[in-house]
């Protein structure tokens, strides 16, 4: 029986299973790992679950939130405090009606500088005496002088700047509010023959 001699690969034959070799191997290697992605709702995560130090800094913010999401009872008592919120940020459009209560205001914060623009306003009173000094006085008209639009009376009264033979006094000053309309009303008795000069004044805030 004939023995078969062995014969080496040719150089061709090398070189054909060394590229097979790489294009399997290359395949392998840049075959796709498959990822399984965990979609985590809210009502799977138990209350209190996840707590502040859970969170990366800025991982909340505004974009974060739906809309209504962070509302009064969701606050914890002190949560917002003065350095949480920017100047401006809370308006008079923000706050609901009597939300600022004299309870809800801090000793010394609200002060004069802390106010609004006041404005003086006023309008003559007409002394309608005619015959001064006998034994009937006369009660003038009661004049109202206003705020302007935006403004609200917080303080007033009657002056004289011409008291006449001085027969003069007062018989109304008072503050009187309408709706958004505010100011004080004033009038004033005379027995000084029509001499007398007197103004009603009203103090109002911007």
């Amino acid at each position: 029986m004939r023995k078969l001699a062995a014969r080496r690969p040719s150089p061709a034959l090398l070189l054909a299973f060394v590229a097979l070799t790489v294009a399997v191997v290359g395949q392998a290697w840049a075959a796709p790992v498959k990822t399984k992605v965990v979609v985590v709702r809210k009502g799977q995560i138990a209350k209190g679950a996840v707590g502040a130090k859970a969170l990366a800094k800025g991982a909340i913010h505004a974009k974060a939130l739906a809309a209504g999401a962070v509302h009064p009872k969701a606050l914890a008592a002190g949560a917002v405090g003065a350095a949480a919120i920017r100047p401006g940020a809370v308006g008079a459009a923000a706050l609901a009606p009597d939300a600022v209560t004299s309870g809800a205001l801090a000793t010394g914060s609200v002060y004069g500088g802390a106010l609004g623009e006041v404005t003086l306003h006023s309008a003559a009173i007409v002394d309608a005496d005619t015959d001064p000094s006998n034994i009937e006085w006369t009660a003038s008209t009661p004049v109202t002088v206003q705020c302007a639009e935006g403004e609200r009376v917080i303080s007033g009264g009657v002056v004289f700047t011409n008291s006449g033979n001085h027969e003069v006094g007062i018989v109304t000053s008072q503050p009187f509010v309408n709706g958004p309309s505010s100011g004080w009303v004033g009038a004033i008795t005379s027995n000084s023959g029509g001499t007398a000069k007197a103004e009603v004044q009203a103090l109002c805030l911007k």
